[in-house]
């Protein structure tokens, strides 16, 4: 069973029909990492630097959170580097703050 990892409804996989498909989830593929250089075969290249993925985890989203700006926050801040999902769940095991705008 697959839940979201914020607010922990199970969600389903895709359903596909012959116009069109509905989609209950978001996967985020990240995780701990370090960094990283990637040597260019070419001489006058420079070398690039990357984050390597050390210990891969896939956070769920379901639509219904992904849609929230704040959980998209927390998103954009982990695939930009800002701030780890993974290692502020370590942290502290309360969930994050979510302000609620009804």
């Amino acid at each position: 069973m697959m839940q979201c990892f914020h607010c922990g409804r199970e969600v389903r996989g895709t359903i596909h029909t012959q116009k069109s498909y509905w989609v209950d989830y978001y996967r985020l593929h990240t995780g701990h990492s370090e960094w990283d250089v990637l040597i260019n075969p070419k001489t006058d290249a420079p070398p690039t630097r990357y984050r390597r993925l050390t210990q891969p985890t896939d956070i769920i989203s379901c639509i219904d959170c992904y849609d929230r700006p704040e959980i998209r926050r927390l998103l954009d801040d982990d695939v930009t580097g800002r701030r780890s999902i993974v290692d502020q769940n370590l942290e502290d095991d309360t969930p994050p703050e979510l302000d609620f705008k009804g």
